[in-house]
């Protein structure tokens, strides 16, 4: 039966396609990145040499001013520090981070992107471009990358926009939609490039 299987997946000539034994696939855990703290390494893996993974979508939630932007700019500081030819992509949907902020938590910010989406399409679209030009590069030769989106909840869509410019205060049905639409395709593109991606998200009693 093993030969066969593995007859198959040769036969079938599909670089998505491989044995589970090989642990090949792109929901294979390959490793932490350490947070740069103890406490929150054990919460996230259960170890405090952990961390978060490192090909893995991990969101911090949390009511406002909770401090969800001070701790993914620490991770992205501990991810800087530890790979010297990595790069972050920071998108910024609150107008709130800085250059002095980020290097007062001792980001380098000549290796950081900083990018502003005001909709969830746009950073579907950027991300996605982000990832295809990553992927142009051999495996072997890509520096590492991060993927920060500080935040979720801040982003509109095109039909809000749009709704608000004319006036109409009926609410976006569709948000939802095109919030799980979103992740559905980044998940995978993601999880195949190696690229991790810190996400925050604020917590609301009443939505």
């Amino acid at each position: 039966m093993n030969d066969f299987l593995r007859d198959l997946v040769n036969e079938i000539k599909d670089e998505d396609t491989s044995i589970a034994a090989d642990g090949e696939g792109s929901s294979e855990f390959t490793g932490c990145i350490d947070t740069g703290s103890y406490a929150l390494n054990a919460v996230l893996s259960g170890s405090i040499y952990g961390g978060i993974p490192n090909n893995k979508i991990t969101a911090f939630a949390g009511e406002s001013a909770t401090g969800k932007t001070f701790f993914v700019m620490g991770v992205a500081k501990s991810f800087l520090e530890n790979n010297p030819d990595a790069g972050v992509v920071y998108y910024d949907t609150e107008a709130a981070v800085t250059k002095d902020m980020m290097e007062s938590r001792g980001i380098d910010t000549k290796r950081v992107i900083i990018a502003e989406p005001d909709t969830i399409q746009k950073f579907r679209t950027h991300a996605l471009k982000v990832i295809e030009t990553y992927e142009k590069t051999p495996k072997d030769e890509r520096p590492p990358l991060m993927f920060i989106l500080d935040s979720l909840g801040l982003l509109s869509t095109t039909k809000e926009m749009e709704d608000t410019a004319e006036g109409k205060e009926t609410r976006d049905m569709t948000k939802a939609q095109v919030i799980k639409a979103t992740f559905r395709v980044l998940t995978l593109k993601l999880a195949k490039a190696g690229i991790p991606m810190l996400v925050t998200n604020h917590v609301y009693d009443m939505v």
